[in-house]
């Protein structure tokens, strides 16, 4: 029989990319985030290099504790950029946990249909999909349930979920084969059960995959666009307002 092998099972693990479309598509984009956002009573706080700025709806800034003097033209961009930011955050959140559950879903009907419905790979894949589920609601939620943008810890989940791939390429084929190895009780052919039974597996697999993938890509364009609008929003608003020389919170590549 033998272990699946890697040029297999690295078609799985693009699963697990399309599971974070926020970052996973690199033919869209691939966002970098420099700076935290909470919101607080309707406002925007901001950290980042040591400075606490804060945005209230009507535009008026604050720098630490410090009121920054503004003419109309500037409160109106921060007013704008603040309806902005507190628009997408819950969208963000919202979407990236809708896809991974819904990508979720999708991956382990076809495990059940597969291995079964007592399926060990199951389970491992479940407790991996709540683990990340938890990252997200931790990136874009405080202790308090306030929207926010946690840059480092979503920046930390991604960087985890990109280290685990070879761990769960391992899991696929070892956890798998011990599955589809305890179906084979009983059949005449046991080896070749259990060899047709992973390629079956494998194929099914890497179909999903590419039915996930392509069912994320107007959500990933949709986000990717929103944070261009930051992007350029913020550049506008350094070139604006002295205060906010070079202040920039997301790069889209």
């Amino acid at each position: 029989m033998g272990i699946v092998s890697l040029t297999n099972m690295l078609k799985v693990s693009c699963f697990f990319m399309a599971m974070l479309p926020f970052f996973a598509a690199a033919e869209s984009c691939r966002p970098e985030l420099h700076g935290d956002i909470e919101i607080k009573s309707n406002s925007i706080l901001i950290e980042q290099n040591n400075n606490r700025f804060r945005i209230e709806p009507n535009g008026n800034l604050y720098v630490d504790v410090h009121r920054v003097s503004l003419s109309d033209a500037q409160k109106a961009s921060l007013t704008a950029y603040s309806e902005r930011v507190r628009a997408d955050l819950p969208y963000f959140s919202k979407s990236l946990s809708d896809e991974l559950q819904t990508s979720w879903r999708a991956l382990d009907g076809v495990l059940a249909a597969e291995l079964g419905e007592q399926s060990s790979l199951r389970g491992e894949f479940g407790q991996f999909h709540q683990h990340l589920q938890r990252s997200v609601v931790a990136s874009f939620y405080g202790e308090d349930h306030s929207p926010q943008l946690n840059h480092k810890a979503l920046t930390h989940a991604v960087r985890e979920l990109e280290a685990s791939l070879p761990q769960l390429i391992a899991t696929v084929s070892s956890r798998g084969l011990m599955d589809i190895a305890a179906l084979s009780a009983g059949q005449n052919n046991r080896m070749e059960f259990i060899s047709k039974k992973m390629a079956t597996l494998q194929d099914k697999l890497a179909n999903e995959v590419r039915v996930q993938r392509n069912r994320t890509v107007e959500v990933r364009q949709e986000l990717c666009s929103r944070l261009g609008v930051w992007q350029e929003r913020e550049s506008e608003i350094s070139e604006l307002i002295p205060a906010l020389k070079g202040w920039k919170t997301v790069t889209v590549r």
